[in-house]
């Protein structure tokens, strides 16, 4: 994207660049977030790059229709990871495990499949730079078409999370790499917008999901079935062009950006293109190396240890003792120990630590990740049983039911463009992040009664679900912050590490919505139902369809199992509420960077790969002559504005 066509204009806008020299330093504060990677074969990989997508955008109707087509395949592909997200997880799981009378155990489920989504990020971030981008939509193709084809035909509760944990797999790649590739081709004051446009098919599949949802609901198998049908068909087309991108550069004896990392940095191959060796001794030396890259070792013990500890809260309520199981016990023992063991692997064995020196002391970065983390808690623990929750204790069609459970999904799509497009104006972030955390943290209170039980007036769940959409200001500026904050070579790093904590985060609020669920609903149910034997309590405890399908809304026992409902979800509401309030905090610790047309904050290169100057608030200079004389609230005020790396 040039500049002019990402202005709309084809002028500057009042922030026109200066160039300077590639090799000019940037300005650096010696505390800085970031340090500069430097080195040759990053810039004879840019400029490679470069040279080809000029090019290929010069080379006429053919390959204008190549990079058409491309958009169009990865678009459709998207619509159809929205509609699956819109409705697999909230709606088929929910009707699984109703069927396989495994309700309670919903949250397990979410739980094991958002620790192997958070996992699987680093890997698959590392295999797109290790192979190729073509090659990784392959093998997340994979697993997301075998992943549905399992749940689709499981026979047993387990079985179908098996599949789940499959898909979960395929999803977080379609996820990550849409995300590099919007980081690599867009500046930072654009970054927002297009980062924020991938969740524009959101806004369609919301109702559509209704019709999906009413058509499939008790037939949820070849709902599941039908994704693995789709996808494949979407995607096959822009596998097959980003194949042919990449065989035009090497015929041309160019790179593309679908090519590895090390063809792209000039590592293999020179100037002369790709290696020539296809040998077996070849692609297992690829595979080693890629391992040690991942960090194969720290990345099982860091899953093992986050499904050690997560797990025995979602299980210890159907195992003989609870708590006091042995088995349950262990396996908390254990989880704790291996998060240490990752600790201390991390510190001193790791050849390649996920979490480097220069990460860890990348401030932005640890408030930004902070801020995804605790978001994706709160949302998790409130969001994995608020369907369950609904159905109960609303008389709604299911088309009704999807689109209430749709809102935030539609409000996020539509509100993160727009915000997007305020950063495009303003060219700054923070304040916004600090709405959208307060809008956020309040979206939450109103669904809190007096009593701690959670509302059933339609309007008040309503606002809650509109208000929750106003977080968007705080998510778009925490990832066009944190993106800002490294130079380009460690953009895709940054993402992949930021998704693979802020879904650990979604994982452990699963796994507290889950404790809360498990600990308090059973007995609630008994002491709101006094009467019903057990076998009935026991059977609504685990199929909420029987309990909607059999006893009418005005049914005490239906009325009793919406009152244990709200008793229940209230407390759930409690914990997100505080869960919430983190990442208002930590976002005071975000910097302010400006959002020019420069690909990052740290190096201030434009995509065409020029130096650009950027505005600052205020210089070095007066920063330093101003300290002392400043008041206080003036010195918090520059603080709350750093604008600098």
């Amino acid at each position: 994207m040039s500049h002019e066509t990402a202005d709309g204009t084809g002028k500057p806008d009042g922030h026109s660049k200066t160039v300077r020299s590639r090799r000019d330093p940037a300005p650096v504060d010696s505390d800085a977030d970031a340090v500069i990677a430097d080195g040759s074969h990053t810039e004879i990989g840019v400029s490679r790059v470069e040279a080809f997508n000029k090019v290929l955008y010069r080379s006429g109707k053919s390959s204008k229709i190549l990079l058409w087509l491309l958009g169009i395949s990865i678009g459709l592909t998207m619509f159809a990871y929205a509609l699956d997200q819109g409705i697999t997880s909230s709606i088929f799981t929910t009707m699984a495990s109703s069927t396989f009378g495994q309700h309670s155990s919903l949250a397990a489920v979410s739980t094991a499949s958002q620790i192997i989504r958070a996992v699987s990020k680093p890997f698959i971030g590392k295999l797109a730079d290790i192979t190729s981008r073509p090659t990784t939509y392959v093998v997340i193709l994979v697993f997301y078409v075998v992943g549905f084809a399992v749940a689709a035909s499981a026979s047993t509760f387990a079985a179908y999370t098996v599949g789940i944990c499959f898909t979960s797999v395929g999803k977080s790649g379609l996820d990550l790499l849409s995300d590099i590739i919007v980081g690599d081709l867009t500046p930072l004051q654009w970054r927002g917008f297009f980062g924020a446009a991938l969740s524009i098919p959101f806004v369609i599949t919301v109702p559509v999901n209704g019709f999906i949802a009413e058509a499939f609901v008790d037939n949820w198998r070849w709902g599941l079935g039908m994704f693995a049908i789709l996808v494949p068909v979407l995607l096959l087309p822009a596998i097959f062009m980003l194949y042919s991108m990449q065989r035009r550069g090497e015929k041309m004896g160019m790179v593309t950006m679908a090519a590895s990392k090390r063809l792209r940095a000039g590592a293999e191959g020179g100037s002369e293109g790709p290696a020539t060796s296809k040998r077996f001794a070849h692609w297992i030396k690829l595979f080693r190396r890629g391992l040690i890259d991942i960090d194969i070792t720290g990345l099982i013990i860091l899953g093992t240890s986050f499904s050690l500890i997560l797990l025995p809260f979602t299980l210890a309520t159907d195992v003989n003792g609870g708590w006091t199981n042995a088995s349950v016990l262990a396996m908390l023992v254990v989880g704790f120990v291996l998060l240490i063991a990752f600790v201390l692997f991390e510190v001193y064995l790791a050849s390649k630590p996920l979490m480097t020196r220069r990460i860890l002391k990348n401030r932005t970065f640890l408030a930004a990740v902070t801020i995804y983390t605790f978001n994706q808690m709160a949302s998790a623990t409130r969001n994995t049983y608020l369907s369950s929750y609904i159905y109960v204790i609303k008389e709604w069609t299911t088309y009704e039911w999807t689109i209430f459970l749709g809102i935030t999904t539609m409000g996020l799509s539509i509100m993160g463009p727009i915000v997007g497009l305020i950063q495009r104006s303003t060219h700054r972030y923070k304040s916004m992040m600090v709405f959208g955390a307060a809008a956020r943290l309040i979206s939450y209170g109103i669904l809190i009664q007096s009593k701690g039980n959670m509302v059933q007036d339609t309007a008040r769940l309503v606002v809650a679900q509109l208000v929750f959409c106003l977080g968007s200001f705080n998510i778009v500026g925490a990832r066009v912050g944190s993106q800002a904050s490294v130079p380009h070579e460690d953009m895709a790093s940054i993402i992949a590490l930021l998704t693979l904590w802020s879904t650990l985060g979604s994982s452990i609020g699963s796994a507290v919505s889950s404790a809360i669920w498990t600990n308090e609903m059973l007995n609630r149910m008994h002491e709101e139902m006094p009467g019903v034997s057990e076998a009935t309590v026991l059977k609504l405890y685990g199929n909420i369809r029987t309990l909607r399908t059999t006893y009418d809304f005005g049914n005490p026992v239906r009325q009793g199992a919406i009152r244990a409902y709200a008793h229940v979800n209230g407390h759930i509401a409690i914990a997100a509420l505080i869960m919430a309030a983190v990442p208002l905090v930590a976002t005071f610790f975000m910097p302010d960077f400006y959002l020019g047309e420069q690909q990052n904050a740290v190096t201030n290169l434009g995509l065409d790969g020029e130096r650009v100057d950027v505005q600052q608030r205020f210089s070095r200079h007066q920063a330093t002559a101003n300290e002392a004389s400043n008041p206080f609230y003036r010195r918090l005020l520059r603080a709350y504005h750093k604008d600098r790396v």
